[in-house]
Formats: structure tokens, C-alpha cells, sequence
């Protein structure tokens, strides 16, 4: 069981989100990188798609008030368990009255954190991630606040999984300079062979503006055709054009429906890596 004592700048609960619901438009949500979620499960022993709390940018501060066992993997907060410092993406056996803090990291914007047998709020649409629009999931469907107390699913303790870490490998995935990889379309026929070039060839800034609906990216502006599409079904990973030409690439909360031309679609594979990235940060595309 913890309390939150600050609940920094956005901190939710979220699992891998809400399968079959975009029809009715409902988004399927979710964790901003499923891949960090799912590696904070496995340190605690639970299941790949368990809630965890999804912390963004640090300033968090949590109090155990039984004992227990907890995961953090993601963006390398600053962590301290009462004074003392312990390691990123690794598991930690907490005592009651252990104080756990979590302050800015040196890359990167979202931490989870798993507790052992996932955390007690209920299923909503088959999910327990907080829909923030909608304002349901999670722990009433809205951002958590200080002096939340936070349940955990019974379990035994498994305490042998304390101060398990992840391989070096989990945070080199997110070093990689690579350009980020997308499939064509499916509105190719909306940009001339010069605009398709320009966007392969430009680098862009994130944007400040960016948010758990979408990456805004700033840099060369991409001609299109002039008007608009009728809406059509989107998803996470799509990179949509509008008139302005500055790149929109559809995150967890996006719309379910949209109706600027989408140029490319990021592979799901290379979602953590574009979620991780902080304004100013830059980023590039190539097509496979």
C-alpha cells in the first residue's frame, strides 16, 4: 500500500490500455512506453499488462505504509529511499514508513513504477489506465493528488526478487541515434515526390507542446495537398500532416477519428524511443 505525499506534474495509473473500443470512440490509451511498464512488471514477478503508476518528469514523492515490493524502470529518475540513493530499473523492497522520491531524470520523461501484484483499482472497459478526457480508469479517472492511498492486489512477497535490475541493454535501446522507422502511407497520394524527400532528409525539434495525445514536431514545413479528408479511423503512431505542415505524431490518448493527411505510421517498435523524447530533443524518420 503507498500514499502519495507530492504527486509531481502527471502522475497516473496505466497498463497497456483498451483493446476493441476506438469503434465507439473510446482511445485505447495506455502506457506512453509499454516497454518500460512491461519491464517493471517482470522485476516485481507480475503480469506484462499489470497497472503501474506512469510518472512524467519527476517531483514524486510516495510513503509506503506496509511493507512491499516495488519496480521502476523507464527514464532514469533520480531515485532515494528515505537518504539513500538507490538504482533505476531495478526492484526495491520498501518498509513501512520507507519514504521513495523521484526527482528529474537525466533523459527521457515517463517512469513506471510496479508493485508487487499490481495495483487494486478497477478494471474499466477491460482496463484499469487512466482515460483522462473521458475521465474514467485509474483512480477516478483523473491525475492522482497528494494523500491518494494506493492499494496493491494481494500476493505473497517475493523477496527474493529484491535489488533484481535490467540487463544494460533495456536503457541502450533508448540511446540509439537512429532514425526512427515508419511505414509509407496511407495518404501518400497527398504529397508530391519533393515533399516525401524534404521529410526524409529533415531533422525536427520536439515541440513543448507535446502530450500524451500527440509528439507536435517543429522543423521543415512539408507541403501537401490543399482541403481536407473526410475523418477516418486513426492510430497510435501516425504521423499527421497539417495545414501548417509541422509533423503530428499520434500518441496513447490520441483521437479516434482525424482528418489531416497521415504521411508515414511509426512502427510500434520504435514508440518507446519517440515517447522518451524531451522538447528540444530531435528526431529523424526513415521509411522501411
Amino acid at each position: 500500500m503507498l500514499q502519495i505525499i507530492e504527486p509531481g506534474i502527471l502522475t497516473t495509473l496505466q497498463d497497456l490500455g483498451r483493446e476493441r473500443y476506438q469503434a465507439y470512440g473510446v482511445t485505447r490509451g495506455g502506457a506512453m512506453d509499454e516497454r518500460a511498464l512491461r519491464a517493471a512488471n517482470a522485476l516485481v514477478g507480475n503480469a506484462a499488462g499489470d497497472a503501474c503508476l506512469e510518472i512524467m518528469s519527476g517531483g514524486v514523492t510516495l510513503r509506503a505504509l506496509e511493507k512491499c515490493l516495488v519496480a521502476i524502470a523507464g527514464a532514469p529518475f533520480s531515485v532515494r529511499v528515505q537518504t539513500r540513493a538507490t538504482p533505476h530499473n531495478a526492484a526495491l523492497f520498501l518498509r513501512a514508513g520507507d519514504v521513495l522520491r523521484m526527482d528529474a531524470p537525466v533523459w527521457g520523461r515517463y517512469a513506471y513504477l510496479a508493485i508487487g501484484g499490481g495495483f487494486d483499482v478497477p478494471r474499466v472497459l477491460g482496463s484499469r489506465a487512466t482515460a483522462l478526457r473521458d475521465g474514467f480508469g485509474g483512480l477516478d479517472g483523473r491525475a492522482l493528488r497528494d494523500g491518494d492511498v494506493l492499494r496493491a492486489l494481494p500476493r505473497d512477497l517475493a523477496m527474493e526478487r529484491a535489488g533484481r535490475m535490467l540487463d544494460d541493454s533495456f536503457a541502450r535501446y533508448y540511446a540509439d541515434a537512429a532514425p526512427l522507422r515508419v511505414i509509407l502511407g496511407p495518404h501518400t497520394e497527398w504529397f508530391e515526390d519533393d515533399a516525401r524527400e524534404l521529410f526524409w532528409r529533415a531533422s525536427f525539434q520536439v515541440s513543448a507542446l507535446s502530450d500524451r495525445q500527440g509528439t507536435r514536431l517543429i522543423g521543415a514545413a512539408i507541403p501537401r495537398r490543399a482541403g481536407e479528408l473526410l475523418s477516418c479511423g486513426v492510430t497510435r503512431g501516425a504521423i499527421q500532416i497539417p495545414p501548417d505542415g509541422q509533423p503530428i505524431v499520434l500518441q496513447a490518448d490520441h483521437q479516434t477519428v482525424g482528418g489531416y493527411p497521415i504521411l508515414a505510421t511509426v512502427l510500434r517498435a520504435e514508440l518507446p524511443r519517440l515517447a522518451q523524447l524531451r522538447a528540444g530533443d530531435m528526431t529523424r524518420f526513415v521509411a522501411i
